[in-house]
């Protein structure tokens, strides 16, 4: 009777003490890893010695300065370089008639619609999600005028 007993004790003492390590590895496996940024100035995280995260490549925001809206260089400048400067992902390079092909005979209409829409590996809004449909069209024309 007395080894029945101890055994029902040591069984209950060891599913308890199995039950709290099961919680504290649960609680361990959901704990909180990181936060997110909402400000402009969180500044660039590193994960490693001499690794971190660049972000010359992301378009950068743009300022709406007065009622009128931003010119097509302003905008071109600030969400446009990135991918036209250098023709990335296929983007027709600025000022490089050779690289824009037949695009040009599409229209400024067509190809601010593309913009806005999104084409190919160009996102939608060409990165600049503040833009007025006026902002993006004056971008467009801008790169057109310079060809």
């Amino acid at each position: 009777m007395k080894k029945i007993f101890l055994i029902a004790v040591v069984s209950t003492m060891t599913f308890l003490f199995a039950a709290d390590m099961r919680e504290d590895a649960i609680l361990k496996r959901i704990q909180h890893l990181g936060s997110v940024c909402t400000s402009a100035d969180c500044g660039l995280k590193t994960s490693g010695p001499g690794w971190k995260v660049s972000t010359s490549m992301f378009a950068a925001p743009v300022q709406v300065t007065d009622a009128s809206g931003r010119d097509g260089k302003t905008v071109y400048e600030a969400a446009c370089t990135t991918c036209h400067a250098a023709g990335m992902a296929g983007a027709p390079k600025f000022a490089d008639a050779s690289s824009w092909g037949d695009r040009p005979n599409k229209g400024l209409a067509t190809l601010t619609m593309n913009v806005k829409n999104g084409l190919n590996a160009m996102p939608a809004m060409g990165l600049c999600m503040d833009c007025t449909d006026a902002e993006l069209e004056a971008s467009v024309q801008y790169m057109l005028d310079a060809l």
